[in-house]
């Protein structure tokens, strides 16, 4: 039995430590009725199950004061390693939209994703 085999039997043992359900969506080109080009926001996953954590306190400036007050802070999401996932594609858990900042780190297990949450208080 290989390591990869090992890993392959403990991704369900993973999985089940999932305790939300994450929206994908993908900033895609579309034709528009008119015929010119256009972008618009697709859905390409539904119901993801999936587990946030944050990334570290050093990272954790969730409000800032200026003329608005705006939240900012860097969380990662853990979902399996079966879901399509880019740079750039954005993310809603729990009705909070998070922006995906980089690409995703794919494990047999797993993948880990990198995401910024960005808002107004």
């Amino acid at each position: 039995m290989s390591v990869r085999d090992i890993f392959l039997k403990a991704k369900s043992a993973v999985e089940r430590l999932y305790d939300r359900a994450a929206t994908i969506q993908r900033y895609e080109a579309y034709q528009k009725p008119n015929g010119a080009d256009g972008m618009q926001w697709v859905t390409k996953h539904e119901n993801v199950p999936c587990r946030l954590s944050s990334v570290g306190m050093q990272t954790l400036n969730n409000a800032s004061q200026d003329d608005v007050n705006a939240i900012q802070y860097d969380v990662k999401v853990f979902l399996s390693s079966d879901i399509n996932v880019r740079a750039g594609d954005v993310f809603v858990i729990d009705g909070v939209r998070y922006e995906s900042a980089k690409e995703p780190f794919v494990y047999i297990t797993h993948q880990e994703v990198l995401l910024v949450r960005k808002g107004y208080a």
